[in-house]
């Protein structure tokens, strides 16, 4: 499965050349005059919002712009049936304009008293609606792959997860991103809404040494299950700063609001590499 992997991500890059236009562009804003047209353009990273508000990732927070990016993360969860330490690759590339898509691989999982192994991998493709100066819309499908090792719990459900995704800047270098979603999962999964909301504010520019960049970010996440299940409700404060160059450094930790959730908090720890 890891050479499936760097196959699938070694083909996308070798596709995005062949589908962009050869000519290099500035960017402007996208409606829909050019829709169609727009998906051969080659992508052009977007301007930081009129506030400076950058469009950069956050720990529990969707996208509603698109990022050229690779993520390693590690997080530690405190959970009731035995502590569980991950270790997650992450590979974001926009082959055109108004096309993007996500791979998520979940490298190594170890649950105390149970096992370790890969995880079930996730593919996202989104296409990119609309995008100005101070506004990304965009619609997508996460696809949740099967791939992973049964003595973690993997392996086992095969889902899928249409979503709209927003990110404004707000002013005063805030932004606000949020993901409205449903997830439709086969017999060994649970389907129901999803809604996340957050917020956050860069304070330093991106000149700055160090801490260029310097983001304080709050997120929530919201699952409400259609079979009257437990609604899982979480919080996840964060931090992100500029290490050097186009490499970033993520901390925050979340932990749920509901009193049944099956963990008391996960702490997560990532670095981003722009290119």
């Amino acid at each position: 499965m890891n050479k499936v992997l760097l196959l699938a991500a070694a083909g996308l890059g070798c596709l995005a050349p062949a589908i962009a236009s050869a000519q290099s562009q500035t960017w402007t804003p996208l409606d829909n005059s050019a829709f169609a047209s727009e998906f051969t353009q080659r992508w052009i990273p977007v301007p930081d919002g009129s506030s400076g508000a950058p469009r950069q990732g956050w720990l529990g927070a969707p996208d509603g712009f698109f990022t050229r990016e690779v993520h390693l993360a590690y997080d530690f969860t405190d959970a009731d049936g035995g502590d569980v330490d991950r270790v997650i690759a992450r590979f974001n590339y926009p082959l055109s304009r108004r096309l993007w898509i996500g791979i998520e691989a979940p490298i190594y999982q170890q649950i105390d008293g149970s096992g370790s192994g890969f995880g079930d991998v996730g593919v996202t493709a989104q296409v990119m609606l609309a995008e100005t100066w101070d506004l990304s819309i965009n619609a997508g499908l996460g696809f949740e792959l099967p791939t992973g090792d049964d003595a973690i719990g993997a392996g086992e459900v095969f889902g899928v997860t249409p979503q709209i995704n927003v990110w404004t800047d707000l002013g005063a270098g805030v932004s606000f991103r949020g993901r409205a979603s449903y997830s439709s999962r086969d017999e060994s999964g649970a389907d129901g809404f999803g809604l996340s909301l957050a917020l956050g504010q860069t304070v330093t520019p991106a000149s700055a040494e160090p801490l260029g960049q310097f983001t304080y970010s709050l997120a929530l996440n919201w699952f409400e299950p259609d079979d009257a299940g437990d609604s899982q409700v979480s919080l996840t404060p964060a931090l992100r700063s500029r290490i050097q160059g186009n490499l970033f450094l993520l901390t925050g930790v979340e932990f749920p609001i509901n009193d049944d959730a099956g963990y008391d908090q996960r702490w997560i720890v990532q670095l981003v590499h722009g290119f």
